[in-house]
This record gives C-alpha cells, structure tokens and sequence, in this order.
C-alpha cells in the first residue's frame, strides 16, 4: 500500500467517524460547520503533488475558470454529505486561499511566475 492510499484510507475513516458524530450532534449548524471544515481540510490535504503544481501554473496566469476541474475532482473524494455540494462555491473558496500558506505551493507559484517573467 502505497503512502498516499494509506492517508486516503485514514481520511475517509476519519470523515465517516466525523460524519456519524456529526450526524447525531443535537446542533445542526454547529455539526454542519464542522463537517464543512473537515471537507474544507481534505480539499487543501486532499492535494496530489501535481494537483497542487497545476494549481500554481493555473494561478500564475490568474486562470480562475482552471481551477473548477482541478477542486471538483478533489472535491468528489472529499465530500460527505450531498448537501455540500450545494455549498460548492464557499468550500472551494475556503479551500483555494490555504495554500498561499502551504510552502511547497509558494515555492511552485513562484517558480511558475518567474517563468512567465522571464518569457515576456
């Protein structure tokens, strides 16, 4: 089993335990912004490598629209309960600012820049 299989097996533990927990919580709202987080946290963990490569280049020439494909995938592993997915929109908005504080993604961001600079 490879790395990456085993944290998607962990996380998909982790979410359905949330999930259940969160389910039978008295406080729907409350039990609904923490299922949001989780999902908001898979979505920025949830990241491959390349993923996060091609979200860097797509960034760099400001290609909001790119972005859609690349976080519905993600999105799709992440999600818990269907009514988040009308949610979509808030949860990748979350989802797309964490990485601006994630080091590899600044390192590749600024690699991509530099290299649009350097063809102009």
């Amino acid at each position: 089993m490879t790395k990456t299989q085993g944290a998607c097996i962990a996380l998909g533990a982790v979410l359905v335990v949330a999930g259940f927990s969160s389910y039978h919580s008295p406080d729907f709202d409350t039990a609904q912004a923490e299922m949001d987080r989780q999902t908001v946290d898979c979505l920025t963990r949830g990241l491959t490598h390349g993923e996060k490569a091609h979200i860097a280049q797509l960034t760099a020439v400001h290609d909001r629209e790119g972005l859609h494909p690349i976080y519905s995938d993600v999105l799709a592993r992440c999600v818990v309960r269907s009514d988040q997915w009308e949610r979509r929109p808030q949860l990748v908005t979350s989802a797309r600012q964490v990485p601006s504080q994630d080091p590899e993604f600044r390192q590749m961001l600024n690699m991509h820049t530099m290299e649009l600079a350097t063809r102009r």
